[in-house]
């Protein structure tokens, strides 16, 4: 729950809301019982025949009577210690003869209290109430289905106000939780994977609200129903009221038992539906390659196999909560029937006594048992419901600590607190004794060393694997060295903020990744204040504005699909390559970015990109010839390490 109550901290600068929230359900709950205790002058009026003012009247007369009886029982007391006829009393007799007076006299007052407040009650019901029985019931009656209305509109209120506290903090939580992933290092991101990060922020957020929602809602109000009919129910028998609850102990044990198999299947859930959208994103990401490969029905199974698996975790919460409803009502029903049992033994036997219990000071009224029984049964309806809130609470907690349990993880990457200001223009960046691996026992780059002057361009070649798209990776710093430094100007990476690293440098990959959006939006990616004549420019330098205004529909207005799936893989990379361009980097790295372009375009970019070397440094990895020939200095990465070639032939770069 810990997570869970950082939600709540977190909601908590929304306290007028929650207040008012509050004071609704308040209201809600005082209503709910007062429309049930307003069965008690009902029945009294339908037995008797009187209306609520002759009830009055005769309630003061009997009160008055009993104020007589126990007035004269006091003097019978004080005649008895004053009688000489009598031996003389002890001194505990007196003691107690003193306080059993002290006792008399109380009541007394109270019942002088009650009765002033009777009289006043009648001045009031005279001017404000009809005087017959039956227009008194419809009084009565009209007055429930106002009341009603208002606990309505308390209740829409009350839960308008809730939804927006909890919906406000799920935004929150997902517009942190997508700055989060957008701003992770690759490593974390990694561990989460896609269908991770989608999972969570949908169904986990979604789950947490609904926690929220209940816990400042029905968590608040139904307990305040419950209390409410419960103080009710004590001013007809409070001892009574004790004694039904004698199977409240069961009822909690149970309720915790079921909550404790519905958190653990709650748990289960969630780690499905990770694996739900894995799937899902896999095979529809990859759809060409699925039906290429004729997997369809492979496919189909792993998303069979895995929907089953979540219905029959399902299933097993429907078991629980199924099982859970009926026993908790069943021993509702127990208390309820235990409680029935005994009124009815105290109104038929006109007792005040079971089992030489006192449960009652008079003989209980058939009109108020039934009072009494009603606001039982009012005080068993929230209790129900309560089984499912504490389920969506616990539900809401793991939520909360699938979300928090991303945002609270430190980031791998060292930011600096006070990073150092970087150089307009760098001149110089330095790669120095850098080693890396991601696994210790496979070390990827061992000790390299290299220096790029600004404009210098360089191809670093080498077999798959080998390291190279480690280095880039370095370069952006989305990862940082195991051991040694790189630098931009005697500064070290780790001094600058990531920003200034990464807004120097444009990345230019095999794996072209593009935005379902417009071509224009997409080269201007990056570059959001370029206008679209110097984009344009940006897309002949690239040699895509050709096939971009003569081969598709709307030209650079031309929606791309999803990752680009419009285009020809082709297409994509000298896109990428104008967005690059566009952006004007100090650094321009090209990670093979040629390899599923014609020789004919890949000559014509060469040329584009040898009119633009000296503007800015250039990197680049490939093993194609026409891009090789660019570079000032070639090296080789050979066992992690960076080995300079001293000249440049085709076979070197072959």
């Amino acid at each position: 729950m810990r997570n869970f109550r950082k939600a709540i901290y977190d909601s908590l600068h929304h306290w007028p809301a929650i207040v008012l929230a509050t004071v609704c359900a308040m209201g809600v709950a005082f209503l709910w019982t007062a429309n049930i205790g307003a069965l008690w002058p009902v029945i009294e009026i339908t037995l008797k025949g009187d209306s609520i003012q002759d009830w009055l009247r005769a309630d003061i007369v009997a009160t008055e009577a009993n104020v007589k009886a126990l007035q004269s029982s006091c003097d019978a007391m004080v005649t008895v210690v004053d009688d000489p006829s009598l031996p003389p009393l002890t001194s505990d007799d007196l003691r107690l003869r003193s306080k059993q007076k002290e006792d008399i006299l109380a009541r007394v007052e109270s019942e002088k209290a009650k009765i002033e407040r009777s009289r006043n009650f009648v001045l009031w019901a005279e001017y404000f109430l009809p005087s017959s029985p039956f227009a008194t019931v419809c009084w009565i009656m009209g007055m429930v289905l106002v009341s009603t209305v208002v606990k309505h509109v308390l209740l829409l209120v009350s839960e308008l106000l809730i939804a927006h506290v909890s919906t406000d903090i799920v935004r929150s939580l997902r517009m942190r939780l997508f700055a989060r992933a957008l701003g992770m290092d690759r490593k974390t991101f990694q561990s989460h994977g896609t269908s991770g990060m989608l999972a969570n922020i949908t169904t986990s957020a979604d789950g947490l609200a609904t926690g929220l929602t209940n816990f400042f809602g029905a968590a608040v109000r139904e307990p305040l129903r419950i209390i409410a009919c419960l103080i009710g129910a004590c001013y007809f028998n409070w001892r009574l009221l004790v004694f039904s609850l004698i199977l409240a102990p069961l009822l909690i044990i149970t309720v915790q038992y079921f909550s404790q198999k519905i958190r653990s299947i709650s748990t289960s859930i969630l780690g499905r539906n990770a694996g739900f959208h894995e799937i899902i994103l896999e095979a529809l990401s990859n759809i060409f390659t699925v039906q290429a490969f004729t997997m369809e029905n492979q496919e189909q199974e792993r998303f069979s196999q895995c929907t089953r698996g979540m219905k029959n975790i399902s299933m097993k919460m429907v078991l629980y909560m199924g099982l859970g409803r009926p026993v908790t009502e069943l021993i509702g029903v127990g208390m309820v029937a235990i409680t029935v049992c005994a009124g009815a033994y105290l109104v038929i036997n006109k007792a005040t006594h079971i089992f030489y219990i006192r449960f009652c000071d008079e003989p209980m009224t058939i009109s108020s048992l039934f009072a009494f029984f009603a606001l039982l049964i009012g005080a068993s309806d929230p209790l129900r419901k309560l089984s499912g809130v504490f389920t969506s609470i616990h539900m809401g907690s793991i939520c909360a600590n699938a979300l928090y349990g991303i945002l609270d993880t430190p980031p791998v990457l060292t930011l600096a607190a006070n990073p150092t200001p970087a150089p307009d223009r760098h001149r110089v960046l330095q790669v120095e004794e850098v080693s890396f691996h991601y696994d210790p026992n496979l070390p990827i780059l061992k000790k390299v060393n290299l220096t790029i002057p600004f404009g210098r361009t360089i191809a670093i070649l080498g077999p798959n694997g080998s390291g190279k798209s480690t280095l880039i990776q370095l370069l952006g710093r989305y990862y940082d060295p195991i051991q040694g430094t790189i630098k931009l100007d005697d500064i070290d990476y780790k001094n600058l903020a990531i920003y200034d690293i990464r807004k120097r440098i444009a990345i230019v990959s095999q794996n072209t990744e593009l935005f379902n959006r417009s071509v224009l939006e997409n080269i201007q990616y990056g570059s959001p204040n370029s206008s679209r004549e110097e984009a344009i420019e940006a897309a002949k330098m690239a040699h895509a504005h050709s096939f971009i205004s003569e081969t598709l529909s709307n030209g650079y207005e031309t929606i791309v699909g999803q990752g680009g799936q419009k285009l020809s893989g082709g297409q994509r990379q000298r896109m990428a390559l104008a967005r690059a361009i566009l952006r004007n980097p100090e650094i321009l790295i090209l990670d093979e970015s040629t390899s599923q372009i014609d020789m004919a375009s890949e000559l014509l970019i060469r040329e584009s990109l040898e009119t633009m070397k000296g503007r800015f440094t250039i990197i680049i990895i490939t093993h194609r010839e026409a891009l090789v020939a660019l570079a000032d200095d070639v090296y080789h990465v050979r066992d992690g390490q960076l080995v300079p070639e001293t000249t440049k032939t085709i076979s070197s770069a072959a």
